[in-house]
């Protein structure tokens, strides 16, 4: 890839952005009346941009077909012999929504269909289908379903990527059903959620077949939350849940048993200061235990914190942290816990224009095996609104892996540019 070619979609954004900052669109301060109480700025109304739909009887229907064209500078993830190369992907969806006063369905399809200039052998094609259901049985109980199909393929920054010639493809199949009950000021709501894990076999460089099957897996999890409203808007709530995870074939290719249970047990806060600033905190604890006595228990304390602040109208900062138990299939390893922190600011800058900017940072430490896995991300991005119809986004994402295992680290710049229209 010649130097020119990686420095043509960095030259491109930056030129777009400067007719971004050209480009009509009034800057100014919301009155407090047109803010509602609780919205970022990404969430917000903008109703002469926003898109008006296709009425269908009692239902709103939302097209929408997007085209983003990339740059990865390591398109392998790989520590050495880096390969870059540009991809076009193409994403067409359809939302479909009902506008009702009481009760609620929705249904979604999209694809993400990825494209290699070089590495054809890397072409993606991605989609998902489902929809969701919200039954009023009165104004205190909810009865909510859900289900999906989704066919996705890995990444190869993965610590399970298992390096055929192609990614990994998997297909994931969730069902879930809730319900929600409230009493004044205490509520509770009940969830069960399945899901299927299927990996497709891939090539190996050799020439061979990767076999795949021992991934295969159902998931089944148990959760109830307790809460209670102490002030409007302001609750805490116990969180508990129990999961089974059931793999397909007896034993993986390398002869361990990675059926298992666990729990966790956490209690909460969700607060909201003022209107301006929401935080959701809790603290736990979780276990899982394995079939296979060579596979080490995963136990130690979990949690999860969501923090939003509007600085001004035209300023959100959100900030996230969350540890949990994930599942692996390297060898030795039962599991890994993932703690994850990320942080983000969107402003404002015009009416039809958000500027953007994150970073964040993730651990993952194998349990059973020495391994660490340390992730940096950090990225800044541009969102310009033409009309109600084409919007136009831009930008550059970096992430590094460091890491104890051999040939493990990388470092992977993304720049791209995707204009998206919407009915």
């Amino acid at each position: 890839m010649k130097i020119s070619a990686v420095w043509a979609p960095i030259m491109a954004l930056a030129t777009i952005s400067a007719a971004f900052a050209q480009a009509p669109g009034e800057r100014r301060d919301l009155p407090s009346e047109e803010v509602t109480r609780g919205e970022t700025v990404l969430e917000r109304p903008r109703p002469e941009y926003d898109p008006l739909g296709i009425r269908a009887g009692g239902f709103l229907l939302y097209p929408a077909f997007a085209v983003r064209q990339e740059f990865n500078s390591n398109v392998f993830a790989t520590d050495r012999g880096e390969i870059s190369d540009f991809i076009t992907v193409i994403q067409p969806s359809i939302d479909l929504r009902s506008n009702w006063n009481n009760h609620s369905l929705a249904f979604f399809a999209n694809a993400s269909i990825g494209r290699y200039w070089d590495e054809t052998a890397e072409n993606y094609e991605d989609f998902a289908v489902g929809g969701a259901g919200r039954l009023d049985i009165t104004r205190q109980t909810q009865l909510f379903v859900a289900a999906a199909y989704r066919m996705l393929h890995e990444d190869r920054g993965s610590p399970d990527d298992v390096g055929g010639r192609e990614p990994t493809e998997y297909s994931q199949t969730t069902a879930s059903v809730g319900l929600q009950q409230a009493f004044n000021r205490l509520s509770f709501r009940i969830d069960g959620v399945f899901d299927r894990f299927d990996y497709r076999d891939v090539r190996s460089n050799a020439g061979g077949t990767i076999d795949n099957d021992g991934r295969d897996r159902n998931q089944f999890l148990a959760r109830l939350r307790m809460a209670y409203e102490f002030a409007p808007l302001r609750e805490i709530y116990l969180l508990t849940s129990m999961n089974w995870r059931n793999y397909l074939d007896r034993r993986d290719s390398a002869g361990f048993d990675r059926d298992s249970n666990g729990f966790e047990i956490a209690a909460g806060l969700k607060y909201d200061l003022t209107g301006v600033t929401f935080i959701d905190v809790f603290l736990g604890y979780s276990q899982q235990d394995y079939q296979d006595g060579r596979l080490k228990t995963a136990r130690g304390p979990s949690g999860g914190l969501k923090l939003t602040w509007n600085v001004t109208r035209l300023t959100t900062v959100t900030g996230s942290v969350s540890r949990d138990i994930e599942e692996t299939t390297r060898i030795g390893s039962s599991s890994y816990f993932a703690t994850k922190a990320d942080l983000r600011v969107d402003h404002e800058l015009l009416r039809n224009l958000i500027v953007s900017g994150n970073a964040g940072y993730q651990q993952d430490s194998f349990q059973g095996t020495s391994r660490d896995d340390s992730y940096y991300r950090a990225g800044i991005g541009a969102k310009y609104l033409f009309d109600r119809n084409f919007t136009l986004e831009g930008g550059y994402a970096f992430r590094t892996r460091d890491s104890n295992g051999p040939n493990a680290d990388f470092d992977e710049s993304v720049v791209f540019l995707r204009l998206v229209g919407r009915i």
